[in-house]
């Protein structure tokens, strides 16, 4: 199978290490060939109908990699087939992931190509793959935005608490995982800790004044919203 990705970002080099092929900038598609099987747009949700219209007609499966982008954006290409190919997964370029660790979401215009899909991802390596429309992705997506990118955003805060009071970050890491392991076995509701569920406003007001002290005012607004949500929860 001859596969072609597009996109050199966090996706696409990872998708290019899977397959074995170098990735093309969607600024380069002149150099694209046309007689590959499988083409994967690994760009922005909002350059892939802009690099999909830019596509050579050929015969073979065009699909994109977003979860919030509709397979129809495809429905135009002159190819075989077309679908969704979307990693639910946090990938970045510079960490390398083996394929039995990203669960992928997939979608097909036809049966034919689902099947294609199937296999070529199969032969790959990835071995968590599940069927989903382009409403189905974007619950997941939507699920993935909360549980990975604001848990992130909300880790990237703590570690500018600690290296603005003068400590060492990794301090934090033993707690991380521990909250990690714990949701394998309880819900994340039943394993709240801290102040706000234990409605200890005097320990939330010192917190509070301690990012004043830091000048951390947008991080102080964070608080009081995530805090109020899990007191009321």
């Amino acid at each position: 199978m001859k596969v072609e990705v597009i996109g050199t970002g966090n996706v696409g080099t990872q998708f290019s290490r899977i397959f074995g092929v170098s990735p093309i900038s969607p600024r380069s598609l002149e150099v694209l060939q046309t007689d590959a099987d499988l083409y994967i747009i690994a760009v922005s949700d909002t350059a892939v109908k802009e690099v999909a219209d830019k596509l050579p007609a050929t015969n073979g499966i065009v699909v994109h990699t977003t979860g919030s982008v509709p397979m129809e954006v495809l429905s135009d290409v002159a190819c075989k087939g077309y679908g969704v190919i979307y990693p639910f997964q946090t990938i970045s370029r510079t960490r390398p992931l083996s394929a039995d660790k990203i669960p992928l979401l997939l979608e097909a215009s036809d049966n034919e190509t689902l099947d294609f899909l199937k296999k070529i991802v199969a032969d790959a390596g990835f071995s968590n793959t599940e069927i989903a429309d382009s409403q189905k992705r974007r619950q997941v997506h939507l699920t993935g935005t909360f549980a990975c990118n604001f848990t992130n955003a909300m880790i990237a805060i703590s570690q500018n608490i600690l290296d603005n009071c003068g400590i060492d970050r990794s301090i934090i890491t033993p707690l991380i995982e521990e909250t990690i392991e714990k949701l394998k076995t309880i819900p994340a509701k039943e394993a709240q800790t801290g102040p706000a569920v234990r409605k200890d406003v005097t320990t939330l007001q010192k917190h509070l004044d301690l990012l004043a002290h830091l000048k951390m005012n947008k991080e102080a607004d964070i608080y009081r919203v995530i805090s109020d949500y899990i007191m009321n929860e």
